[in-house]
């Protein structure tokens, strides 16, 4: 298990329109702060994420299961802390940056809140 906490969510990053939210580590560009939702990884160069199918999210309260890990998101989320989580059915053609959860709600994003990979 390796958790997380929202440092800052990006005037840009929210669309529940389109299902998905942009994460990156404090280390992303000023551009990128703006789209995405900022987190700081506890002892992150030092836990190994293994995402994969079956496994869980948990941001804030609500629970998410995994049903698509892309072949790039465990070491983009281990380098700078990236992914793109996606709260729709996986597509014929998924992004290799993303994981889809399920159920498909968009949760809310706050500040101080942690995110739990599980």
């Amino acid at each position: 298990m390796i958790s997380a906490k929202i440092m800052s969510v990006g005037p840009d990053a929210i669309s529940k329109k389109d299902a998905l939210a942009i994460l990156f580590d404090e280390t992303a560009t000023p551009d990128l702060k703006n789209i995405a939702i900022i987190q700081a990884i506890d002892d992150q160069k030092h836990q190994k994420f293994a995402l994969k199918k079956g496994g869980k999210i948990r941001i804030g309260k609500t629970e998410y299961q995994i049903n698509f890990v892309g072949s790039l998101v465990n070491n983009n989320l281990q380098m700078i802390g990236h992914t793109t989580l996606e709260f729709k059915p996986v597509p014929e053609k998924p992004l290799e940056s993303a994981i889809y959860l399920t159920p498909n709600q968009f949760p809310e994003f706050k500040v101080g809140e942690e995110i739990i990979y599980m």
